[in-house]
């Protein structure tokens, strides 16, 4: 099973919002990263015909989606960003309105739903109208009708916006419990859930792939492009102006800043024992 995008682009008038994207999904879960505006919901309202491209092709299994149709619909589970709702709803008829749909026979949709809303922590609430739920609760709501049916391609924008800690590592290991044989894709703005659940990682800037690999390969590109020194505070801002800073901390009573770059300053120390996705995000996508 493989899902290829090639020389993908979208423009409205004389902005392009994706520009010759080409790439290769094979199964596992891929993250992607990128600042507002850089095309990855672009990327996802392709993948999911919600927008016309202007050119290129997307091709599940070799053969476009567009010719595919309803056939490639059945393999897609999307979870869009925008929380949109029947909100007179419960959330269990939600689901079993999504499930019909989406064509599931009665039987194989009970068990589904019966699973999706225990593993979301949704159980007690099924009966509750959705109007009524937190943002949070919505985000979950939406996780479960993109998983009903058994996708092989499911496309999560933003899954874990507005979750506490606690249901962030609950839900991302859900993902990471159920991608096997699955294409996942994955754009967040939390880093950290990327980081401990991805396979390969996107990076996107201005509507263009500019890297992809492993959590490891891309933080160990970023190994002699990070460095910590003390900053007096007076100097703090001079400091932000030239450099890309990650954190601002304190040690021994002193405090220090996390730099970030090609150029950076002759004083303090390298970093090497605790790179993080986050200083990669700093150095290819930070401004």
């Amino acid at each position: 099973m493989k899902l290829e995008l090639k020389n993908l682009t979208k423009k409205y008038g004389n902005f392009t919002a994706l520009d010759n994207m080409t790439i290769t999904f094979e199964p596992g879960i891929y993250g992607i990263l990128g600042a507002n505006g850089a095309g990855k919901s672009t990327m996802m309202n392709l993948l999911t015909d919600n927008i016309d491209r202007t050119k290129g092709e997307i091709l599940f299994d070799d053969t476009d989606i567009l010719k595919l149709g309803k056939d490639f619909r059945k393999a897609l589970g999307y979870m869009p960003q925008q929380q949109g709702f029947y909100e007179h709803m419960t959330a269990q008829t939600f689901l079993y309105y999504m499930a019909e749909l989406k064509a599931i026979p009665k039987k194989q949709a009970k068990s589904e739903i019966e699973k999706l809303l225990a593993v979301t922590n949704l159980s007690e609430v099924r009966h509750k109208k959705l109007g009524g739920f937190s943002g949070g609760m919505k985000q979950r709501a939406l996780l479960c009708q993109a998983l009903l049916g058994d996708p092989k391609v499911v496309i999560l924008d933003e899954p874990t916006a507005g979750l506490d800690p606690k249901e962030r590592i609950r839900i991302r290991n859900f993902i990471s419990s159920m991608s096997r044989g699955k294409i996942i894709l994955l754009a967040t703005h939390i880093v950290s859930d990327i980081e401990s659940i991805s396979d390969q990682i996107m990076m996107m800037k201005k509507g263009k792939l500019i890297g992809i690999g492993t959590p490891n390969e891309l933080v160990e590109s970023v190994a002699d492009k990070v460095k910590e020194l003390p900053c007096a505070p007076e100097d703090l801002e001079k400091i932000q102006a030239q450099y890309k800073v990650g954190n601002v901390f304190q040690r021994r009573g002193e405090t220090w800043v996390r730099v970030i770059g090609e150029d950076l300053p002759a004083e303090g120390q390298y970093v090497k024992d605790h790179l993080s996705l986050e200083d990669v995000y700093l150095y290819y996508l930070g401004e």
